[in-house]
Formats: C-alpha cells, sequence, structure tokens
C-alpha cells in the first residue's frame, strides 16, 4: 500500500478527506431527523414510556452490547494464533471497536475490514497474515449470517406476511419483496465467489458477459477495474478456504461464535421492550427473544439494500414498520423502543469505538481515506502469492498427517487380522487335562517374559 501511498496526489487525499467529513455529517443529520420523526405528535408517550423503564434491564442491553464485542473479539484472538502466541483478548478487543467505528461511518460498512487489518499489522502481525484474516472473518461471518437468515425465513414466515407495509405518502410497499431482495444479495455474496472458484466456465461467463453487459448499459463506469477486483476476490476466496479447511475446529468454533454474535445483537429489541415493560407477561421468555432476533435479521436483508454509512435514518424507519406487531401496536413503546435499541447498538458503540480508533497506541496510521473496498482489494492482490504458498503448505500438511494417521490404522488392521488368522483353534476348557495344559503353558510364558524384562525367577 505504500505504492498507492506515494503516487496519490495530495489534491485527491484532501477531497476523498472531505468525503468522509461529509459521512459523519450525514449520519449526525440522518440521526437527529429521525429522532426528531420519532418525537414528532408522540413526544409524551414516548417520554413517558422511557421515564419508566426498568434500569436493572437497561443495563443488561449494555452489557450484551459489549459482551457481542468482546466475543468479536475472542475470534479475533483465535484467527491470530494461527500465526502467532503473541497476541492477546485486550488487543483484539481494540481491534473489533476499530472495526465497527470505520463501518459505522463508511457507505454499506466498506471501511472496516482494512483498518482491522492495518490495526493488526500494527499489533505485530504481518500484513499478509492479516489479509487472510479478515478475509477468512468475511468468509465465517457471511456462511452464519446465510445461516441465521434460513432459520429466521423458516420459523417465521408467517410473522413476514403480517409485518406493517410501508407508507411513502400514498404509496403503501410491501416489506415481503424488500426481505427477499436483502436476502438474495446475502446468499449471493457466498454463491457467487464458490461458484466462480470452482466452475471455470461460470467464472469466465460472470467476468466477459455480465460486467461487460453491465458496462455497456453503464450500471458500472469501470467494468475492467470490476472484472480485475472481482479475479482477485475470487481467488483469495479460494486460497483463505483452502486454509480453513485445514482448520475445521477452529472453522467451527469460529462459525458457533459468530452465531452468538448476531443473536446477542438481535436480541437487543426484546431486552427494549423488557426495559419498558411492553409485554403482557414480563418476566423472560426464549421464545419471545428468538422471535426479536429473527425480526432484527429481517430489518438487517432490509437495510443491507441502504449503502448510507450506519444505515443511518433507513435503520430506525425501517425498524418501526418491522416491530409494530412486536410492540403490540402502542406507537409510544415502539418509537422508545426504536431509541433504546438504537442508542445502544450505533451511537453508544459509535461514541466508544470513536475514542478507542482515535487513543489507542496501535491504531492504524493511514489516513481514514483509505478506509474503503478499493484498498482493502489492493491489499488482497499484494500480498497474494505470500497467502497463497501459506495455504498450500498448511493444508498440504494437514493431508499428509490425515494419510499417515490413515496408514497406520490400515497397517494395525491388518496385522491385527494376521494374528487371529494364524492362532490355532480353540480348545475345549471344560477338559481338566486341558485346562491344566493350558495354565502350565501361561505360566511358561509368564516366566519366560519375566526373564526377558530381567527379573529374578522366584520359582527357582
Amino acid at each position: 500500500m505504500d505504492s498507492t501511498q506515494t503516487t496519490e496526489t495530495p489534491k485527491k487525499k484532501k477531497n476523498q478527506n472531505i468525503k468522509y467529513i461529509i459521512y459523519i455529517l450525514i449520519v449526525l443529520i440522518a440521526t437527529g431527523l429521525s429522532l426528531a420523526i420519532s418525537l414528532w405528535n408522540s413526544f409524551d408517550q414516548v417520554t413517558a414510556a422511557i421515564r419508566g423503564a426498568s434500569l436493572p434491564w437497561i443495563l443488561v442491553i449494555v452489557l450484551i452490547v459489549a459482551g457481542s464485542y468482546c466475543v468479536e473479539g475472542l475470534i479475533i484472538k483465535i484467527f491470530c494464533r494461527l500465526y502467532t502466541r503473541h497476541y492477546h483478548f485486550h488487543q483484539g478487543l481494540a481491534n473489533s471497536l476499530i472495526g465497527a467505528f470505520y463501518n459505522d461511518v463508511t457507505p454499506s460498512s466498506s471501511g472496516g475490514q482494512v483498518m482491522q487489518a492495518y490495526t493488526l499489522k500494527q499489533q505485530g502481525i504481518q500484513v499478509s497474515n492479516a489479509a487472510s484474516i479478515m478475509v477468512m472473518w468475511f468468509i465465517l461471518y457471511q456462511v452464519a449470517l446465510i445461516f441465521f437468515d434460513i432459520v429466521a425465513l423458516a420459523f417465521e414466515s408467517q410473522t413476514i406476511l403480517s409485518i406493517k407495509s410501508l407508507d411513502i405518502g400514498t404509496w403503501s410497499i410491501p416489506i415481503l419483496p424488500l426481505i427477499i431482495i436483502g436476502f438474495g444479495l446475502n446468499l449471493s455474496v457466498i454463491v457467487l465467489l464458490y461458484l466462480m472458484s470452482f466452475s471455470h466456465k461460470f467464472h469466465n461467463f460472470i467476468l466477459h458477459y455480465v460486467i461487460g453487459f453491465l458496462g455497456k448499459i453503464h450500471l458500472i463506469k469501470k467494468p475492467d477495474q470490476m472484472r480485475e477486483n472481482l479475479r482477485v476476490q475470487v481467488e483469495n476466496f479460494k486460497i483463505e478456504l483452502r486454509r480453513l479447511q485445514a482448520n475445521i475446529p477452529v472453522t467451527l468454533l469460529i462459525v458457533f461464535l459468530f452465531l452468538l454474535v448476531i443473536l446477542m445483537r438481535n436480541s437487543i429489541p426484546y431486552f427494549a421492550g423488557l426495559a419498558l415493560k411492553a409485554y403482557t407477561d414480563s418476566s423472560f421468555h426464549i421464545t419471545m427473544l428468538f422471535r426479536a432476533a429473527f425480526l432484527s435479521s429481517f430489518h438487517q436483508m432490509v437495510t443491507g439494500l441502504i449503502p448510507l454509512p450506519g444505515s443511518a435514518g433507513v435503520s430506525e424507519y425501517f425498524f418501526y414498520y418491522l416491530f409494530f406487531n412486536f410492540y403490540n401496536q402502542n406507537d409510544g413503546v415502539i418509537k422508545a423502543a426504536q431509541i433504546l435499541w438504537r442508542t445502544a447498538t450505533y451511537h453508544l458503540v459509535l461514541l466508544v469505538s470513536g475514542l478507542v480508533s482515535a487513543l489507542y497506541r496501535s491504531r492504524p496510521k493511514e489516513a481514514i481515506h483509505y478506509a474503503n473496498r478499493q484498498t482493502f482489494v489492493n491489499l488482497q492482490l499484494e500480498t497474494f502469492d505470500e497467502r497463497k504458498r501459506s495455504a498450500d503448505t498448511m493444508f498440504e500438511t494437514r493431508q499428509l498427517s490425515r494419510k499417515e494417521i490413515q496408514k497406520k490404522i490400515e497397517e494395525s488392521t491388518q496385522a491385527l487380522r494376521s494374528r487371529h488368522h494364524d492362532e490355532p483353534a480353540p480348545k475345549d476348557d471344560t477338559d481338566p487335562t486341558m485346562k491344566m495344559a493350558k495354565i502350565k503353558e501361561n505360566r511358561k510364558s509368564k516366566k519366560k517374559q519375566e526373564d526377558e524384562w530381567g527379573t529374578i525367577d522366584i520359582d527357582n
């Protein structure tokens, strides 16, 4: 990335810095507007609901959000321990918060991964290994997210149909098509990379015909750059998938931890309802928790379609419609829950992660304008050869170990079969003469074994 830094003009850097200032202003303005809309004509009901909120449940919300980032820190630590023993949990937690900040202030959460990779570099991880970790992170997180989405669609198919439609002026737009499109986009990311990785015909079809067509109708401005970026991502997907296949136990553990992170963050709307006493039964119910988590999954599918920093404004808007029936259509409670949820999962996280990004001693030294998807693609391209060699070596070593283990098992099985084949037929132990002969034979065998080991023969 140094070559990129040296060739980039100061004017371009200045323009990109201004762009990120605009992104932050968009977040602040959209947040202010969404808050104003939430309180419009409902100020008394919303403030009354918040004043009557249960402080212990609010504390639980804060702890769950903090715990989710601790689990992310643990995931980063596990990844890094594949490369070095000198990486600690607090480093992983700081890295997780830095990623959260850059995801929150960049469109479509595009800046977090590359800045996390640079943070890993500052924390002592080789930049090639840092790129590997973030690509593996992306693959396994997408797998966990798709699995969670499938479960949500399977268990809450009826709930989707009852979700309140979007009211835009005189128009009423059903949310179901948006949820399907959002799920399709989540699924297509992994499926597209997988098919392009293992089907040469499909790979060429996407690169030449699909991207070429989208370029002709001007949906893609730079088709050649898009082809190169996609090619790089496909090759890196193959490399890191091979590395994950060589570490199956670690892979399964990390997928489980990602599922735990998703569940924890998606469950916040349920705990917001408990804090606001929104349910007729105030006791904890696991079924209600999963209902809220699945609705939050639908929320992610819809808001993922809008490329705004932190989905600011849009996130609050869709929350109201998705959770309209969940809070028994109580307008004041819905908007109060929306404020609690958004404050805990976004605004508070943005504040804390911003402080970590500014003050952490191993924070990335690269300027904020490097926090974009193209920079991450460039980083993958620069470290491609080194990561491919290490992944191939790791996979071949594991395969060799498995073959050696199988060979040992086969040799032991063959030896056992030949021993049973050479043994004489069993004798009848009921005959006293045969029984005495067997006892004498066992004594001789025992005596011979003792003599071989240098023990004293006490029978003489």
